[in-house]
């Protein structure tokens, strides 16, 4: 769930709850059907800054890569992710931004859920800090170059959660846990941050919401949080 204004345009109906108890893999908890649209709120908090701005993704008509149908869905930003429903979940399969001309293909599967919808369930994928920054001696993101594993696990079937949406029950909670070490400097020696994210899917829906925490604070690094709240989604 990097990466992250533009005019709310809700030209379908507003969505303010879910109450499908057991979603089909075409009615599941990450919709891929060609046209829906979500609008999300993102709040960053990092350094004692926070920032607000809205971000849109939605779903474009299916194209063919490697001979093999993938959903694609296009964010704000212009960014396209190509993405498979199979029998294990669904996983991205590629992405491509809006100054590549080629599909750049993963190496492995990089799994947004998978099955079965239960307790339990866990994956794990490549990540990389959303908000963590150096802040002396010069101020840098750490990003692509801080990659880690994070080990994801549905620890709830039945969660509830409130958006500017609206009020969500029986949704699927996943929550995810990391650890990156850094080197900060002589004094301070290497540091080990614990980066938790937690995101609420809603059966019919998909992401309603989620919360990346990054929790830092010293003299070197700086941490914060980033959360994404949907604010509306279209069929």
């Amino acid at each position: 769930m990097h990466r992250i204004g533009l005019l709310l345009a809700l030209l379908g109906s507003l969505v303010t709850g879910c109450s499908e108890r057991h979603p089909t893999r075409q009615g599941s908890y990450f919709p891929l059907t060609p046209d829906m649209r979500w609008t999300y709120r993102v709040t960053t908090e990092v350094a004692g800054r926070v920032e607000r701005r809205e971000f849109v993704e939605y779903n474009s008509e299916p194209e063919t890569l490697k001979g093999l149908p993938h959903s694609v869905r296009i964010t704000s930003e212009g960014t396209r992710y190509y993405l498979r429903n199979v029998d294990e979940g669904v996983y991205r399969n590629g992405k491509r931004t809006v100054v590549e001309t080629e599909v750049r293909m993963d190496n492995d599967p990089h799994w947004v859920l998978k099955r079965p919808y239960q307790t339990g369930t866990s994956w794990s994928n490549l990540t990389y800090p959303y908000v963590l920054r150096r802040i002396s001696p010069y101020e840098q993101t750490l990003t692509r170059g801080s990659a880690l594993k994070m080990a994801y696990q549905i620890s709830q079937l039945d969660a509830q959660v409130d958006v500017p949406a609206g009020h969500f029950e029986q949704c699927l909670l996943v929550e995810g846990e990391a650890q990156l070490t850094l080197y900060a400097d002589g004094r301070e020696g290497y540091q080990d941050i614990e980066i938790n994210t937690r995101e609420w899917y809603a059966p019919g829906v998909g992401l309603v919401k989620l919360v990346r925490e990054e929790p830092m604070s010293g003299s070197v690094f700086s941490g914060g949080k980033v959360v994404f709240e949907l604010i509306g989604v279209e069929h």
